[in-house]
């Protein structure tokens, strides 16, 4: 049997799914299983579920072919040499992965139930999501029903999804240092990169301090105590996280390996939703985010919004956290570890 994957999206939606195929993976031994991701996440797999076949896509290209028929048929026919039985559809995936799916011939077709993607009816099985709900618990939510629709018993799966295992990478070897990545996938979702460069010179005294660089002017700023990196691959970074005493960024991609590897950390949530929080060791980590603030957070249940909703005041929700207390608090948590 042939088990396809569609999960065409950023890194830390990859992380947060990777528990799903690793699950199937240990556990549906004589079934084979490819994965249909973006060329960001493909080392997640092909380092943490080897054996998987790996397809990419670039996630912006694959979401719009169906404007452009040339590269619309170009991924059919990909997915038709894979000639699937089963697809499972993560819960973020859009029309052209329910077309495609479709299209692969395979039998059966397993995703939530989204009202925005109008496809949906082209799936065989749909799982009824709570987006209260982690989005890490919705994708288990959905693989629990693609076993139930191979007739497969779910009993011994546990309710909850497991963090990912990451250890082939490298093991975990935690030091006293603090990383600071300020990167995200969306604009509305960065601490002001001038803050983060004045947070690296703030703690540089008190902590060794790791930045990894976002090829910005205001770089250069930087003091010559804190180390500068750009690592050239995912391996290479996770490698350099798992030696962290504590991370700093935003919710993002980062954050989520951070909650893999069980590394404690600060992230500015700002417009994120609740159920992108981390899904693993969330006791580890301070969440900024102002409950007081009306228009936190404006990332909707079913998709970000791609832009600040507060035109009265742009970006308040990160504006709020001063540079001083975000040191203060990393202090805190490196010393009390």
């Amino acid at each position: 049997m042939k088990l396809m994957v569609f999960k065409v999206n950023q890194l830390g939606d990859n992380v947060v799914f990777l528990p799903v195929v690793q699950w199937l993976q240990r556990n549906l031994r004589d079934v084979e299983i490819s994965v249909f991701t973006s060329p960001v996440a493909a080392p997640l797999y092909e380092v943490c579920t080897p054996g998987v076949r790996v397809l990419t896509a670039d996630t912006k290209v694959f979401n719009s072919s169906w404007r452009n028929p040339a590269q619309l048929l170009h991924y059919h026919r990909m997915v038709r040499k894979e000639a699937p039985d089963v697809c499972l559809l993560a819960d973020d995936q859009g029309n052209v992965a329910h077309l495609l799916a479709r299209a692969s011939g395979a039998r059966i077709r397993v995703s939530g139930r989204h009202a925005r993607v109008k496809l949906s009816m082209l799936l065989t099985h749909r799982e009824i999501l709570d987006l209260h709900e982690h989005v890490a618990v919705q994708n288990w939510r959905i693989m629990m029903l693609t076993m139930r629709a191979l007739g497969l018993p779910t009993s011994e799966v546990p309710e909850h999804p497991p963090a990912p295992d990451l250890s082939g990478f490298g093991a975990r070897n935690s030091e006293r240092l603090i990383l600071i990545h300020p990167g995200a996938s969306r604009d509305y979702k960065r601490w002001p990169l001038d803050r983060y460069v004045a947070l690296a010179n703030a703690l540089c005294d008190d902590a060794d301090v790791c930045f990894i660089r976002q090829s910005h002017e205001s770089e250069k700023l930087l003091r010559p105590q804190v180390q500068q990196l750009q690592p050239s691959s995912l391996q290479d970074f996770i490698k350099l996280m798992g030696r962290a005493g504590l991370f700093i960024g935003n919710n993002s991609g980062p954050m989520n390996i951070a909650a893999a590897l069980g590394i404690p950390g600060i992230i500015f949530c700002g417009p994120s939703i609740p159920s992108w929080d981390p899904a693993w060791h969330a006791e580890g980590f301070h969440l900024l985010r102002d409950p007081k603030l009306a228009c936190q957070p404006c990332d909707r249940l079913d998709h970000p919004v791609d832009r600040c909703q507060n035109a009265a005041t742009p970006l308040a929700c990160m504006l709020r956290w001063s540079v001083d207390h975000v040191r203060e608090l990393a202090l805190s948590k490196l010393l009390n570890r």
